[in-house]
């Protein structure tokens, strides 16, 4: 999980994304209201300058990998490039950042949590699913209408000649 924005989906949902045990990674402006949370950072993404002072801050985390990046690299490119370095599959971000931001990282299954929705990427360019009556899809970038709704209960498909973004109500 890569918390990029502590405050994109309530701290309930995030509860049960932790049920998973996955491996918490935050950006350094997100540490204070994610220790507030009292769970257990793996690895902090922040500003080369600040490691020495998040170091002491941190201290009760540890063990825990701090990973610096320079002024010209961003936080969320640092923290992607190590989960794919990782051999990573997948990942749920937190963050409220313009899904077209992620787009560069689609080698790693993608799911953004923000404004309520999780938002997924779909690489193939097809999306399959069954969905009960009157569930709401939303897709990013939008043809016509960024929102479809079922009808009737059966399988929905969109397709597109490039990946796009389904988030489902």
């Amino acid at each position: 999980m890569l918390i990029m924005d502590s405050h994109a989906i309530p701290f309930e949902h995030v509860q049960e994304l932790l049920e998973w045990s996955p491996t918490v990674i935050v950006v350094e402006e997100a540490i204070p209201n994610v220790m507030s949370w009292g769970i257990k950072t793996d690895v902090v993404i922040a500003d080369a300058s600040n490691i020495a002072d998040l170091t002491s801050t941190l201290h009760e985390q540890f063990p825990l990998k701090l990973i610096s990046f320079n002024t010209c690299e961003e936080a969320l490119s640092t923290a992607l490039y190590f989960l794919i370095a990782a051999r990573q599959k997948a990942v749920n971000i937190l963050s409220l950042q313009p899904l077209e931001s992620f787009e560069p990282f689609t080698a790693i299954d993608l799911s953004v949590f923000q404004y309520g929705k999780r938002w997924s990427f779909i690489r193939s360019g097809v999306y399959e699913k069954w969905l009960p009556a009157e569930r709401a899809i939303h897709v990013y970038p939008a043809d016509n209408d960024s929102t479809i709704k079922t009808q009737r209960d059966g399988v929905i498909v969109i397709k597109r000649e490039t990946g796009f973004w389904v988030a489902e109500e």
